[in-house]
């Protein structure tokens, strides 16, 4: 599975009435300064996740990434 754009996964996510937002993984991945660094990434494919897409964060020592996904579950 590839990591695809927020946009997109927005859009899947209004698709299926049934799907939730989590979190794909516990990591934080060092912000490169933009999100378009890790569209179309693979990422280990789960059964149940119908997307993943990278998302920026910040907390005190400055941004990040983290992976969410969006599930059926």
């Amino acid at each position: 599975m590839k990591i695809i754009s927020k946009r997109q996964a927005i859009a899947i996510y209004r698709q299926h009435p049934g799907s939730r937002l989590f979190r794909y993984c516990r990591g934080k991945y060092q912000w490169s300064g933009s999100i378009c660094h890790y569209a179309g990434r693979e990422v280990q494919d789960i059964s149940g996740v119908l997307a993943v897409f990278a998302e920026r964060r910040q907390d005190r020592n400055g941004p990040y990434v983290v992976l969410r996904s969006i599930t059926l579950n």
